[in-house]
């Protein structure tokens, strides 16, 4: 595929601050000289679609599945190329989502699970909203990879809930240390890294990047380092 062809349709408000994260570490994180080296997007930042945890969680019956699908209809419609979603969360509808559509939709999920078989984590702590956690988002993508999947105890999960809906989602700046404690606390359970399983934690990683105790996988940049690759792009050195 040739790059000057591409449309990447970002199907995105899940929520705003980890969309606009995702479209800031795709131009940070591709090699361009001038403007026109870089991908072209078309971004849907739909804060309207419903809670994708509270629907999975049984708390909600407002699926989020009909705005993805018009979403995703929307971006089709308007020429794209392919679908880059950046919601581990919305991941639970995957297969409901693509077969809506007649174009690919990049998988966040099974690359990041990938990703972890790449760098050698064999047990992988997973940090994630608790709808996620619920329907084994990763786990079942982990188990594909021969890998472990192991989730937060109902103490790291409160603090992960905190980080999640409490700071980064509600527009409060996240504890310096706060998500590299979380981090600690899953290599306290013995993993060999984690992974960062929602866009929310991704946006609260750049603060603490510096000072993890554990390896980590963040599944934002997986999903832009793989929207780079699909795009016919070259990641930055």
């Amino acid at each position: 595929m040739n790059k000057s062809d591409v449309l990447v349709g970002v199907l995105g408000g899940m929520g705003p601050a980890a969309t606009v994260c995702f479209s800031e570490q795709l131009v940070e994180r591709t090699r361009a000289a001038c403007d026109q080296d870089h991908i072209c997007t078309l971004v849907l930042n739909d804060a309207s679609i419903p809670d994708r945890t509270q629907f999975l969680l049984g708390n909600s019956e407002d699926s989020p599945l009909p705005k993805l699908i018009s979403g995703a209809r929307l971006l089709q419609s308007a020429g794209c190329s392919f679908i880059a979603m950046p919601c581990n969360t919305a991941h639970s509808l995957f297969d409901e989502l693509t077969s809506s559509v007649d174009i690919p939709v990049l998988n966040m999920v099974a690359d990041t699970a990938r990703e972890c078989g790449r760098r050698g984590i064999k047990r992988v702590g997973v940090l994630a909203t608790e709808g996620t956690v619920k329907v084994d988002v990763y786990g079942k993508a982990l188990r594909n990879f021969g890998l472990e999947c192991i989730y937060p105890n109902a103490e790291i999960q409160h603090k992960t809930n905190e980080i999640i809906n409490d700071w980064v989602k509600s527009g409060v700046s996240v504890p310096q240390g706060a998500l590299a404690d979380a981090c600690g606390a899953m290599a306290a359970m013995g993993c060999d890294g984690v992974v960062l399983g929602c866009t929310e934690l991704s946006v609260a990683y750049e603060a603490d990047s510096a000072c993890m105790p554990i390896a980590v996988v963040d599944s934002l940049r997986v999903l832009v380092d793989s929207t780079i690759a699909a795009a016919g792009a070259q990641l930055a050195e």
